[in-house]
């Protein structure tokens, strides 16, 4: 199995570019846009090494390149990561890329997301042995 360091893009013309597999993830979350003050919550629907896409409750007040914080749960880990907005979708879904991750915060998230990515794969003996 590909480590999730290792995994890249699949052979989707568009994904190429992605450094980082997408995972998806259905949790909530605080979008903090730090330059105005807004506190914005919303759903988390795939979280990957590199960012995620949010899903806002209310629609998305700004644009791209917003200085953010994300504040969620996963799996009972907590996280709040430095982030910009890097797209927004429509009216209320915004893509999100995390900045200036400490290493802690990185092994955290990478070890997540391989439980997630494990948690995905197949059973190599369904109904048994």
């Amino acid at each position: 199995m590909e480590s999730i360091l290792e995994a890249g893009a699949t052979s989707a013309p568009c994904l190429k570019r992605r450094a980082h597999p997408r995972y998806p993830v259905d949790t909530r979350v605080t979008l903090h846009l730090v330059d105005v003050g807004a506190r914005l919550p919303g759903r988390i629907l795939n979280v990957s090494l590199g960012g995620c896409l949010i899903h806002t409750d209310n629609r998305f007040p700004t644009g791209v390149f917003r200085r953010a914080e994300v504040e969620f749960c996963l799996q009972n880990m907590p996280f709040r990561l430095a982030a910009v907005t890097l797209r927004v979708y429509d009216r209320y879904k915004v893509g999100i890329r995390f900045v200036e991750m400490s290493e802690r915060k990185f092994e955290n998230l990478a070890g997540l997301l391989r439980e997630i990515q494990e948690s995905m794969a197949p059973d190599p003996f369904p109904g048994g042995a």
